[in-house]
């Protein structure tokens, strides 16, 4: 059987929290859909495409052979339907995340029944980490060392707000 997974995200910027989690997917799946997701209620700080593009560089940089990483706007379930893909993970830092995202679950069940949501809590090293916090030090100036995969780090710098 050839389980594919998608991994959704805004990823603005792609933190080590994410990375740990895809990372982790790669030996759970035969395929990982990494998606950079338009997200309406938030301004970001890369565009969707310099977003895509980062996350290539981190999957060559890897040579991780299973991973897909795809733009896209839309509702992700009908993503996922028009790739039969039925396996949508989720990393979790606490307790807030897996409320959101448990909210989130259930309306995407009832817009796609055949799905399932799965929830990776992220290693508890990275469960600080989140792209706002990164771009709030990013405004002062701040080292982000250490908190995004180092590939990007000159690149994440280069962008400061």
């Amino acid at each position: 059987m050839n389980r594919k997974v998608i991994f959704p995200g805004s990823f603005d910027p792609f933190t080590l929290g994410h990375y740990n989690v895809l990372y982790r997917l790669k030996d759970l799946f035969d395929e990982v859909y990494i998606a950079v997701a338009v997200n309406l209620e938030k301004k970001p700080m890369f565009s969707l495409e310099e977003r895509k593009y980062m996350i290539e560089d981190i999957v060559r940089d890897n040579k991780f052979d299973n991973i897909h990483v795809v733009a896209f706007e839309g509702l992700v379930t009908e993503f996922m339907k028009k790739h039969n893909i039925k396996i949508l993970a989720r990393g979790l830092r606490d307790s807030e995340d897996l409320s959101h995202e448990s909210r989130i679950s259930r309306m995407n069940k009832i817009l796609y029944p055949e799905m399932e949501t799965v929830f990776l809590h992220t290693a508890e090293e990275f469960a600080y980490i989140s792209s706002s916090l990164i771009k709030e030090i990013l405004r002062f100036d701040g080292p982000i060392n250490g908190l995004v995969p180092d590939v990007l780090v000159n690149y994440i710098e280069s962008k400061k707000c």
